[in-house]
């Protein structure tokens, strides 16, 4: 089954606006305008006349869920975080569309894989997800342990920060500080998009270059698709995530 259009990812994406790990998609499908990172192009959607809309993250508020549902059937959050879980939106999809038995192979295969990159020195180990504004010098941190961006490192046996759960102050998942705030990316493992920016403009920031991830090779410092792959995750997109940071796990687990 393949869907009729997609939410393009322009400039970030391939000459399809596709990620890595979406080119299995249909060149018969369409890519919708990104006008916006969180919204719709409402009028695009209901010209291709769809049977069914997946939404997510994309849908912020019941206006735009009523609002696009109004064109067809739409499958939009799942739940109150930032993100939903990659397993919970296959599992619903699959329900959706009579498909169960193929939902929990997928799940199982990926499961498969991210138990194989559980290697055993990561239990007990701290990871972090960031962006680095470089042009407005914020540093946005997934800081909800139960948002979907960290499932993952929970999978691998690690966890969020305890002070940077304890941060408070975090929206939708995530908490934006000031660059003086590095503390809250003291990580074994910390995956990090200098957004705007280079590897330079991070460790030109106070004290990243002490950062136990950047002292013990736990550093992962990644382009926007790699980030999106994390950020917004899928059952594909978390296979190309973790080939990205297999030698950074490698790394954390050996020290």
């Amino acid at each position: 089954m393949q869907p009729v259009a997609y939410y393009s990812a322009g400039s970030y994406g391939d000459d399809r606006g596709l990620y890595p790990w979406q080119t299995g998609v249909s060149p018969d499908a369409v890519a919708l305008s990104p006008t916006a990172e969180t919204s719709v192009p409402v009028e695009e959607v209901a010209a291709l006349e769809p049977d069914l809309i997946l939404g997510a993250w994309q849908i912020v508020s019941q206006n735009d869920y009523d609002t696009i549902s109004a064109v067809a059937p739409t499958i939009g959050p799942l739940g109150d975080t930032g993100v939903d879980r990659w397993d919970e939106q296959v599992r619903v999809l699959g329900e959706v569309l009579g498909r169960t038995d193929d939902a929990e192979r997928i799940i199982a295969d990926r499961n498969a894989e991210i138990e194989e990159a559980a290697l055993p020195g990561l239990e007990g180990r701290t990871a972090a997800l960031s962006q680095y504004v470089t042009n407005e010098q914020q540093v946005v941190v997934v800081a909800d342990p139960d948002d979907g961006a960290a499932a993952l490192f929970t999978q691998l046996g690690m966890t969020l920060p305890p002070a940077l759960v304890a941060e408070g102050g975090a929206s939708q998942g995530r908490v934006v500080l000031g660059p003086e705030r590095v503390d809250a990316l003291v990580a074994d493992l910390l995956i990090i998009l200098p957004r705007g920016g280079t590897e330079q403009d991070l460790m030109a920031l106070p004290g990243f270059d002490r950062l136990p991830a950047v002292t013990g090779g736990g550093l992962a410092v990644v382009d926007f698709p790699t980030v999106v792959a994390f950020n917004t995750p899928s059952s594909l997109s978390i296979g190309y995530a973790l080939d990205v940071i297999r030698p950074q796990l490698e790394a954390v687990a050996n020290a």
